[in-house]
């Protein structure tokens, strides 16, 4: 994987999903940290039991755990259950896979007007100031650049809990495990 992308060492890795022999994969990927071709292993999509199972089994505690994060979908117990590892949330669909419901609730939409800011990107700072890595995907130029523009603002402490009031516990993506399990199931590598 290293001669493919030309790096000497990989930043974080990610296993995927919490199916397959994923406590192997998990041990082999220890072992690349420890031969120092990935600085930092995390995990991706592991809301089960199956948390507890490798984090618990762990030498190297997960640097983070990327699962789906937005105001509608705050993820507060997921915080707790690991809080004791030192790991922290890596958000996808930061801003809940861009749904118009979320984006324009009026929270957003007041708290942009005080800041002079986009209703994107006041959850794009709710995010940092809930301690969450973000990765917001976008082509558009002035959406990139608008996603960077959120460090010369803080939300108060009373904005941060008006924002908590919004989680929805709704979820935009909703594969259960036996649908994960079925896809790694059906799954072939490529020629």
């Amino acid at each position: 994987m290293l001669d493919r992308l030309g790096l000497e060492y990989i930043d974080l890795l990610l296993l995927h999903q919490q199916v397959g022999e994923y406590m192997g994969a998990w041990r082999d990927m220890e072992k690349a940290v420890e031969q120092g071709k990935v600085r930092g292993i995390g995990l991706s999509n592991f809301e089960s039991e199956r948390l507890e199972e490798v984090c618990t089994a762990a030498k190297i505690k997960p640097a983070a755990l990327q699962v789906e994060c937005h105001p509608y979908y705050q993820q507060a117990d997921l915080k707790k259950r690991i809080a004791p590892y030192g790991t922290a949330i890596e958000a996808w669909y930061p801003i809940g896979h861009g749904d118009a419901g979320l984006i324009n609730e009026p929270i957003f939409t007041e708290l942009a007007k005080k800041y002079n800011k986009t209703n994107v990107q006041i959850i794009l700072r709710w995010h940092i100031q809930e301690g969450n890595v973000i990765f917001p995907k976008s082509t558009n130029p002035q959406h990139i650049k608008d996603n960077f523009d959120i460090f010369d603002f803080e939300l108060t402490t009373d904005e941060m809990e008006k924002i908590k009031a919004v989680d929805k516990n709704l979820r935009f993506f909703n594969a259960t495990l036996e649908q994960q399990e079925a896809q790694f199931t059906n799954w072939a590598p490529a020629d």
